[in-house]
């Protein structure tokens, strides 16, 4: 790993790195240009742009190296931030390394809310994921662009090609001083400082596994290829507990996740499903949690049952706005967490869940917090 190297040369790989990840990502965007404009449009040119970048994900694993200076308030752990009817999340590593997983809506003040958890004087984001355009997602970003140094901004690439969200990221692009690139299913960012040092079940690792191409041949209809929730990045960190991020992603991005899964495999301490997609074993057994940002604020079309049952969360967190239009977090939703039941979609059969009571946390009342 580059952190076994004296810092000279990890200063002269870390430019490399960066100037290949440049030439790469000026090549992606005309390609999606040039897709686009020539109007070859649907899956199969849509997952020909996800083959090229992902394969090259698969190889280099994007990695932050900064040490952040702190905050005189900030505690290492996972912060899922009332920003309303919206989402914002904020992970703090052990090495004060941030990654703040979207920004809210616009005017959910979500700069001032940072400065509570980071301290007023700490002005840098190490990493910042976009996981969609939507804007109770992105709506801050400005905001924050212009309060924080951000080392590296990760987005969807369903803004490179929708033309709505295409100046959307030109301007984002222009306004951050560090790389902003999109980022696929198999891509993998490291935080452990010492790389050596550290056994493999202590890493601090977010793995992002969606949008894929399994999951983009599952779309039947242009519709569904235009809605920005099918593209959501959805990520997991691994740390002393397991934490789940789904943005917007619906149920049937869910089912493709855990399509993957060795049926013959009936320990449920082993995330079969899991160890396809990343190619490591994860055995719950090791952290403390397992915790799941609910998909769309709780709305009916995320929280696949199926999904639910193979994850089997210790903790849901459901991120919404007080009296929202949407009817969020939905009652059916609910009730799978409460009552804990699985309801096969095609059978009809409920089965109980094997694991303890999932506990409910809710931003509405107030940022929910998850540390030492």
């Amino acid at each position: 790993m580059i952190n076994s190297f004296p810092q000279f040369i990890q200063t002269i790989l870390q430019k490399i790195f960066g100037l290949f990840l440049r030439i790469a990502d000026a090549f992606y965007r005309a390609s999606v240009r040039s897709l686009y404009h020539s109007k070859i449009v649907g899956v199969l040119s849509l997952s020909w742009i996800i083959v090229f970048v992902t394969s090259g994900g698969f190889f280099i694993s994007i990695f932050s190296e900064t040490r952040s200076s702190g905050g005189q308030n900030n505690q290492q752990g996972f912060y899922a931030i009332d920003v309303g009817q919206g989402d914002s999340l904020l992970y703090i590593t052990k090495d004060n390394q941030t990654i703040l997983i979207d920004t809210g809506k616009p005017g959910s003040r979500i700069v001032q809310k940072l400065e509570n958890i980071l301290g007023k004087y700490r002005k840098k984001i190490d990493v910042v994921v976009l996981t969609h355009p939507d804007s109770d997602h992105a709506g801050e970003i400005e905001n924050i662009l212009a309060s924080y140094e951000v080392g590296l901004i990760l987005y969807s690439p369903i803004y490179d090609v929708r033309p709505d969200s295409q100046n959307a990221i030109k301007n984002i692009r222009e306004k951050n001083k560090g790389l902003t690139l999109p980022v696929f299913a198999g891509e993998k960012l490291s935080f452990s400082q010492d790389t050596e040092s550290v056994s493999e079940d202590k890493k601090e690792e977010v793995y992002f596994l969606s949008p894929s191409v399994s999951g983009m041949t599952t779309f039947a209809s242009k519709k569904e290829l235009a809605e920005d929730n099918y593209f959501s990045v959805v990520s997991f960190i691994k740390s002393k507990d397991l934490i789940f991020a789904m943005a917007d992603a619906p149920q049937k991005i869910e089912k493709v996740l855990i399509s993957s899964a060795d049926t013959s495999d009936i320990d449920p301490n082993i995330f079969s499903w899991l160890f396809n997609l990343i190619g490591e074993k994860i055995d719950r057994n090791k952290f403390d949690r397992i915790i799941l940002k609910a998909g769309h604020h709780g709305s009916k079309t995320s929280s696949a049952p199926e999904f639910i049952k193979k994850l089997s969360p210790t903790d849901v967190v459901l991120s919404y706005g007080k009296n929202n239009r949407y009817g969020h977090p939905h009652s059916q939703v609910l009730d799978l967490f409460d009552n804990k039941f699985f309801t096969s979609s095609s059978s009809s059969v409920t089965v109980s869940f094997p694991s303890p009571k999932i506990k409910i946390h809710r931003t509405i009342s107030g940022t929910v917090y998850f540390g030492e």
